[in-house]
């Protein structure tokens, strides 16, 4: 396009010319058309300046906005995912709190358990003492406790433990941690908004294993010792049957603290209630297992009261209670009680607590001592040689009370035992018997 052209140029009868090359007109078309650009665009930003400038604002202010709802949306659900770990760590410290209250209840319980059986469990050391001639500990034999709260118990399942940090050691008392017994380890809840709020997920999970397993374990030791309990309970009451003179529950309604009631306070309405709603049943279960406790606390008082034990360590049985030949005069007749033949001097013991109501001389009988043991019970030892107690004397299991002689209607050295209930006689063995079992049970 752009070939060689001249320009001429006349002055003053002179013509001059200028030659421009291709090269040339290249760059003034160059040029001109920058300039030309130039001043459209100027021209564009002049006529529409306030448009462009109003169409620079409008998309900045739609970015702004959406970078705000963004923050916005951001902040939401951080605010909702801080709320729920705030939500979960109150719920863990609740149930972790209300854990520990059903591990307060059940220590409570243990403690209850131990106290019922300490009674037999006394009267058995101090039996097998005098039988064998030498101190035993109390408690050595019979009934042990069931379960220690603390998982250490035979045949108990491990209970795990909650525990609050102590302010001594510079950490906020409301902390609660869940310990791991396999490791070693602990589970922080506070950790649930803190160092581990990335992973919430399985801190949560590893909360919820360890109450599972604290709760499951808490059942199993409440199952067991109602099992067990419940069992002590017929056992029990099979001894009190066995002298077939009194129904157990009459003897309950008898004993002194038949009227008395007792037992953890346990709280239905909100006490003891986690997720799920089993609690109101373990509440309950709870409650039922301290009465059965007090059950066999009374019968244990009351059976401590009954004349189960012999009154001799070693004897011989000579002539039983009912219908026998009298020694005399050969005719038959009724013998009101049990006749255990044993050298003179040997010592009576008391076969259960009570107090002497006579000790003296009477007739056929010759010396004889009388125990009131209470819930209508009453012992009677005759033709004693010597007589160790005095009327009101307060009497307890296996005191001496005297020695085997022959005074009275009596053709050698034995002891008359009889046992009253309800001011009629009543046959001794079965007392007996019944003792034997008592005894002899060694848990």
């Amino acid at each position: 396009m752009y070939v060689e052209r001249q320009i001429y140029i006349r002055s003053h009868g002179h013509v001059q010319f200028i030659s421009l090359s291709p090269l040339t007109q290249t760059a003034f078309a160059l040029i001109a058309f920058i300039c030309l650009t130039w001043v459209a665009y100027s021209s564009v930003n002049v006529v529409f300046k306030e448009q462009i400038i109003a169409a620079k604002e409008r998309r900045y202010v739609k970015m702004q906005s959406s970078y705000e709802e963004r923050l916005a949306r951001l902040q939401s659900a951080y605010d909702e995912l801080n709320g729920q770990l705030i939500i979960t760590e109150e719920r863990f410290l609740a149930t972790t709190r209300q854990i520990e209250e059903k591990h307060k209840q059940l220590s409570i319980l243990m403690g209850q358990r131990q106290s019922a059986g300490s009674t037999l469990d006394t009267m058995r050391s101090k039996y097998a003492s005098v039988a064998n001639g030498q101190q035993a500990s109390a408690g050595a034999a019979g009934n042990s406790v069931l379960m220690r709260v603390d998982g250490t118990g035979e045949g108990g399942s491990a209970v795990l433990h909650t525990t609050a940090r102590p302010d001594a050691q510079g950490v906020d008392a409301a902390r609660f941690v869940i310990e791991q017994p396999e490791d070693g380890a602990a589970i922080d809840v506070t950790e649930l908004a803190g160092a581990r709020a990335g992973k919430p997920n399985e801190v949560v999970a590893q909360i919820d294993a360890r109450l599972a397993q604290l709760d499951q374990a808490q059942q199993g030791l409440i199952n067991n010792v109602e099992e067990l309990t419940d069992r002590r309970l017929r056992e029990l009451k099979s001894i009190v049957s066995m002298t077939k003179v009194v129904d157990p529950e009459a003897l309950l309604k008898r004993s002194a603290s038949g009227s008395a009631q007792g037992g953890p306070f346990i709280e239905l309405a909100g006490g003891l209630e986690l997720a799920g709603g089993d609690e109101s049943a373990f509440a309950k279960q709870l409650f039922r297992v301290s009465q059965n406790l007090k059950k066999v606390a009374d019968l244990e008082e009351s059976i401590a009261r009954m004349p189960l034990a012999e009154p001799l360590t070693h004897y011989r049985r000579t002539s039983s209670y009912g219908p026998r030949r009298d020694p005399f005069n050969g005719r038959m007749a009724f013998h009101s009680g049990e006749d255990f033949a044993a050298p003179h001097g040997t010592r009576v013991y008391s076969p259960g607590v009570g107090t002497v109501t006579f000790a003296g001389w009477r007739g056929g009988y010759g010396r004889v001592v009388e125990i009131d043991h209470g819930n209508g019970f009453k012992t009677r030892y005759g033709h004693l040689g010597s007589m160790s107690v005095k009327v009101g004397q307060k009497i307890a299991f296996r005191d001496v009370i005297g020695r085997v002689g022959s005074s009275g209607r009596s053709s050698g050295p034995h002891l008359h035992y009889e046992v009253w209930f309800d001011g009629i006689v009543r046959n001794p063995s079965k007392f007996i018997e019944a003792g034997h079992y008592v005894f002899a049970k060694q848990g």
